[in-house]
């Protein structure tokens, strides 16, 4: 009995051991199951990615620290609790309803979402969303959102920009992709793009390479990284897969640029499949090679170790303009530009003692037809070649891609017009240089007066040539590492770095000298100027430059009375070297016009605007060419619409001066007639100003009675008998009443 108790308590204690290491092992598990837990709690919260879920009417059950900042930043709350805080309840039943309709069990919906935030600034999220099951029904949806505001205030920024390098960018020969910074998604592609890759516009927008299967995840890495290293990437070389399948080799060049302040990728690729298929088809066979070298679109050559010519097709021979027998008489190196001939030689060398079976590529100069030199891909490798070892090239001519490369990059920095810096480049330029070591730094700002009159009588064509000479005078005034640039419309601004206020005053007169060349069409035209400096680190150069611009505003204010006077002066000179108007007819005029205002009791202002209007009552001529105005025969019907327009141009030129603005009407009716037939509007009677119906008298009467060139001198008793005839017609009748005592 003693021995059973004693059994029984062995058990016991063995099971309980047992219990206590299944207790155990289940706490261990338990233990396990809330790390894991802890650490998906963890990743959730911390998660780069917007993540929420919220039950089926919006209330919020949860929200990761990306969440949460985002909800903040759009509300200004510290935490929501229902999605309808961030949308409104038919924005948030019409998403509901398409996920209905959509969403399978399991299955991933994506959406776009445009919130706006407290500021007024639009947010945009992509979110994708699953729904949440419990018990075989849906309790939450689990979302998970992307901030795609940048890529698209991007694209709309890209859309708003385009029209700067359209031309270079869309009718490029090369595929050309603009990606945001470098993970590859793509904000712009061109046609060329379009008709290599066979994905539309639409596709291709908001993807990477990658996911459009064009190339590998480890290619894009890799193009990334050598653009992060360097800032630009050229020449690399992948297999890509197109839309229908096919398989096309490129060359890839991108280099880092900005726009409106964001960084993008430029990639411009070159479709060399052609190239490579050749390429392997010389390699597998000397008769193919022969072949097809011949009527390959690609200069193609053989040369020895000593670069003499072993063959060259038909394309290279063109290129260089060479007959086969002149062409194995030379070298090869005699076709490469100098700069670039060192270059080949080492490139060779290495090749040659290497003895490398694949391709060396290398990009460089040649001398063309008629010694113009043009670019060139070459793809170098070592083969067998009559018994010998030679080195084969082929050359892809790369002219328009390095051309477009080229003007996609001056364009970024460049005004079109004046060829000067943009106001991007300045902007850059001044972030640089505005340090210690470039004080005292000087900034001159100037502002060319009278482009509007120029483009008023001679259109904006020789308004242009204006601002190019303007920009000319100013680059060539300044020293060699100022910075000039166009800063809007018609100013300019100079950046003068480690340049005092004294050095820059100099620099400033020569420029005010300087400008009274600026002298297009013959009317007075300046600049007008303001200069500051900075001369201690803690000035802040925007104040600097908004005391140039002042600066140079008053100096305008001060300088107008006296630009203006030499503007009239310059007018009447410029009428009477263009046209028939000289300065002894205009003070006939105006005596015959002053006789006629005293008859009809004119006032002192009305007299004053006669005197002026006689002198300049044909200015709108001075925009007529000379060939029409000093034509000897009759003028053809387009020659004369030409003639008739100068009232408008007059009046346009007389609006841009407050001293000439009082006649300004008078001008643009003095051609007017009393019954209608006149021009340019074709008035009436009293609806024609007054003084335009005397300048009108005065002008017919001082030709008949003096003549012209091409017409004689009438004697009183006609001119009479002519201005009679014409009254109640041409004249106002009125007036010819009154005159007869004069005449």
């Amino acid at each position: 009995m003693r021995y059973e108790e004693d059994r029984t308590k062995e058990q016991i204690i063995s099971e309980l051991h047992d219990l206590h290491q299944v207790n155990k092992k289940l706490q261990n598990q338990i233990d396990e199951s809330l790390q894991i837990l802890d650490e998906y709690r963890d990743l959730f919260y911390n998660a780069m990615d917007i993540i929420y879920i919220h039950d089926m009417e919006g209330k919020i059950i949860n929200v990761n620290k990306a969440a949460e900042q985002m909800f903040n930043y759009i509300t200004g709350l510290d935490k929501i609790t229902s999605i309808l805080e961030l949308i409104s309840q038919e924005e948030y039943q019409k998403i509901m309803q398409e996920i209905r309709a959509e969403i399978t069990p399991g299955a991933t919906v994506s959406y776009e979402l445009e919130l706006q935030t407290k500021d007024k600034v639009l947010v945009y999220l992509e979110v994708n969303l699953r729904q949440i099951y419990k018990n075989n029904l849906v309790y939450a949806i689990h979302c998970v959102a992307r901030d795609i505001s940048k890529r698209k205030n991007m694209e709309r920024a890209l859309r708003e920009s385009e029209q700067k390098f359209n031309k270079v960018f869309y009718l490029g020969p090369d595929p050309i992709v603009i990606t945001e910074n470098i993970q590859g998604y793509m904000v712009e592609v061109n046609d060329a793009w379009v008709e290599y890759s066979g994905y539309t516009r639409e596709e291709a927008l908001g993807h990477n390479c990658v996911e459009l299967g064009l190339m590998d995840i480890e290619s894009l890495d890799l193009m990334a990284n050598m653009i992060l290293a360097q800032g630009y990437m050229r020449n690399f070389e992948i297999v890509s897969k197109m839309k229908s399948g096919e398989l096309k080799t490129s060359i890839f060049s991108a280099e880092l640029i900005e726009i409106d302040g964001e960084k993008y990728v430029i990639v411009i690729s070159k479709d060399i499949s052609d190239r490579k298929r050749i390429e392997a088809a010389l390699l597998e066979s000397e008769s193919n090679f022969r072949t097809l070298a011949n009527t390959a679109p690609v200069l193609i050559s053989v040369v020895d170790s000593n670069h003499r010519f072993l063959y060259a097709n038909t394309t290279y021979l063109q290129a260089c303009s060479l007959s086969y027998e002149q062409c194995m008489k030379s070298k090869g190196l005699d076709f490469i530009h100098p700069d670039y001939r060192d270059m080949v030689i080492k490139c060779s060398a290495e090749l040659l003692l290497a003895d490398i079976k694949g391709p060396d590529r290398i990009q460089f100069k040649m001398i063309g037809n008629n010694n113009e030199d043009f670019w060139v891909d070459r793809s170098a490798s070592i083969i067998q070649f009559n018994g010998q070892q030679a080195i084969l090239s082929i050359a892809l001519d790369i002219t328009e891609s390095r051309i477009a490369e080229d003007n996609i990059k001056y364009l970024s920095f460049h005004d079109k017009l004046t060829g000067l810096f943009n106001r991007a480049f300045f902007e850059e330029e001044l972030k640089r240089l505005d340090n210690e070591r470039h004080i005292p730094l000087s900034i001159i700002m100037g502002d060319v007066n009278g482009l509007k009159i120029i483009n008023d009588a001679f259109g904006h064509y020789e308004g242009d040539k204006l601002l190019v000479s303007a920009a000319k005078i100013l680059t060539d005034l300044c020293r060699q590492d100022d910075i000039v640039a166009r800063w809007g419309g018609d100013e300019f601004i100079i950046l003068l770095p480690s340049c005092d206020y004294e050095a820059a005053s100099k620099i400033f007169e020569r420029i005010n000298k300087g400008n009274l060349n600026i002298n297009e069409a013959s009317i007075q035209a300046s600049i007008s100027l303001g200069m500051a400096s900075k001369t201690s680190a803690n000035m802040d150069v925007k104040n600097v430059i908004k005391e140039a611009e002042d600066n140079m505003y008053r100096n305008k204010l001060m300088e107008s009375r006296s630009a203006r006077s030499s503007f009239i002066t310059s007018l009447e000179k410029t009428l009477w070297t263009r046209s028939h108007e000289t300065e002894e007819h205009c003070q006939r005029m105006l005596k015959m016009a002053q006789k006629i205002g005293k008859i009809i009791n004119l006032n002192g202002i009305e007299m004053n605007n006669l005197k002026l209007i006689t002198r300049l009552h044909d200015i709108g001529k001075i925009a007529i060419p000379n060939s029409i105005l000093n034509k000897p025969g009759e003028l053809s019907a387009e020659e004369w619409e030409l003639i008739k327009k100068h009232p408008e141009i007059g009046y346009r030129i007389a609006l841009s001066s407050p001293e000439l603005a009082p006649i300004a009407e008078t001008i643009l009716y003095h051609h007017e007639h009393w019954d209608g037939t006149g021009y340019p509007f074709g008035l009436k009677g009293e609806n024609i100003p007054l003084i335009s119906r005397i300048i009108a008298l005065a002008d017919a009467y001082d030709v008949m009675i003096n003549g012209r060139t091409y017409k004689r001198a009438l004697d009183k008793t006609e001119v009479w008998v002519e201005i009679e005839r014409c009254s109640g017609t041409q004249f106002d009748p009125s007036l010819v009443k009154k005159i007869k005592d004069i005449l």
